[in-house]
């Protein structure tokens, strides 16, 4: 494992890596209430959003829906997909393949990060 446990504060919040293997990680994010991942997706990898504390709405190809604590979704690999605080909310994302970061290739960006 490496980063174990290391909290990464981003524009949107903040996320802490529990674990990372080859083939999959595991991380909790937070996402204030009104603040939005980018509009994204990944060549190498599919997500799950499991929501534990919170309310948020996610953007999935082209459909928008809210999920509440307890509410989960799955992200496929190369689907658009994007995450929005409804209220301060507190996720658990796993994430299953070629796990990198550097495999965002971002669509939308409220903190100019699209390239």
């Amino acid at each position: 494992m490496e980063n174990k446990n290391q909290t990464i504060l981003k524009p949107w919040g903040q996320e802490i890596i529990l674990e990372k293997k080859r083939g999959y990680w595991i991380k909790k994010l937070m996402v204030r209430q009104g603040a939005s991942l980018s509009l994204q997706s990944h060549q190498d990898r599919s997500e799950i959003w499991l929501v534990l504390a919170g309310r948020v709405a996610v953007t999935k190809g082209q459909t928008r829906r809210t999920l509440d604590e307890g509410e989960f979704i799955k992200i496929a690999k190369k689907e658009k997909h994007r995450l929005t605080g409804l209220k301060d909310s507190w996720i658990l994302e796993l994430a299953f393949g070629r796990v990198r970061q550097n495999d965002i290739i971002r669509f939308q960006d409220d903190y100019g990060r699209v390239k």
